[in-house]
């Protein structure tokens, strides 16, 4: 048996490890700031796109919290599309499996992407919406903690509710913002300021209070990096009104 051993031509080697090279940075550097400022003049990034008719609105099965006297219904939208004689709908976290659900459940936490929540209290049938401002929200979370030691029932959530970078879209692309609410939607409300991106956030039991950190462009480049500033703050969860108080821990 022959075996045939091809010429080794390092300077074809070094050509295509090159191209390839250039290609990834290039596409690299098309990724589009975090925020364009309301004072930007970039018409492109400024535009508007056009509404997408294949999102059909869906509610999901409710949500019950034990020792609670509300249901939460998720509502989002999802995407249909038509084959042949059968129209799919597939969730818009579904990763391109056809399903109707927006997003799921592990124990006190919901992960989705969702447009609003449907509250329903157990001795009524009318539903009440959490909110009637265009918005995402990412995820929320039952305080089952301060639900014991507080006999409070809060939500915390994950809400992108500004389009950031001028896409069109309310997506990953754009800051995310923290809310508290109680469960009754009740006192719905932002605690992190416009164009700050949300960092984290912890429930201290202790005193009763919810601690975050955020994180400001304060180059106004667009962009987050470690050159720019972390806020600090906490906000009282017995309190009515959750007044975000910044603090100042490196001082």
């Amino acid at each position: 048996m022959k075996i045939l051993i091809l010429p080794f031509n390092m300077k074809l080697l070094q050509t295509i490890a090159i191209s390839v090279s250039l290609v990834l940075c290039s596409c690299g550097n098309e990724s589009k700031p975090t925020v364009v400022y309301p004072d930007s003049t970039n018409n492109e990034q400024n535009a508007q796109r056009e509404l997408d008719t294949t999102l059909v609105l869906n509610g999901e099965l409710p949500i019950h919290f034990k020792k609670t006297d509300y249901l939460l219904f998720p509502i989002g939208t999802i995407k249909s599309s038509t084959r042949g004689l059968t129209k799919l709908y597939s969730g818009s976290v579904s990763n391109g499996d056809f399903s109707l659900s927006m997003g799921y459940l592990s124990e006190y936490n919901y992960i989705g992407n969702l447009d609003n929540l449907k509250i329903q209290h157990l001795d009524s049938l009318k539903f009440r919406s959490i909110t009637n401002k265009n918005l995402k929200i990412r995820s929320f979370k039952f305080l089952e903690s301060i639900q014991k030691e507080a006999g409070i029932n809060l939500l915390v959530l994950n809400i992108t509710d500004i389009d950031t970078n001028k896409d069109g879209e309310l997506n990953d692309d754009d800051v995310e913002s923290l809310y508290l609410s109680h469960i009754s939607g009740r006192n719905f409300k932002k605690l992190t300021n416009d164009y700050q991106e949300l960092l984290d956030w912890r429930v201290i039991e202790v005193n009763r209070k919810l601690y975050f950190r955020t994180l400001e462009d304060i180059d106004r480049n667009g962009e987050f990096n470690k050159s720019d500033k972390i806020h600090h703050y906490y906000a009282s969860l017995e309190s009515e009104d959750f007044e975000a108080v910044e603090y100042f821990p490196l001082d």
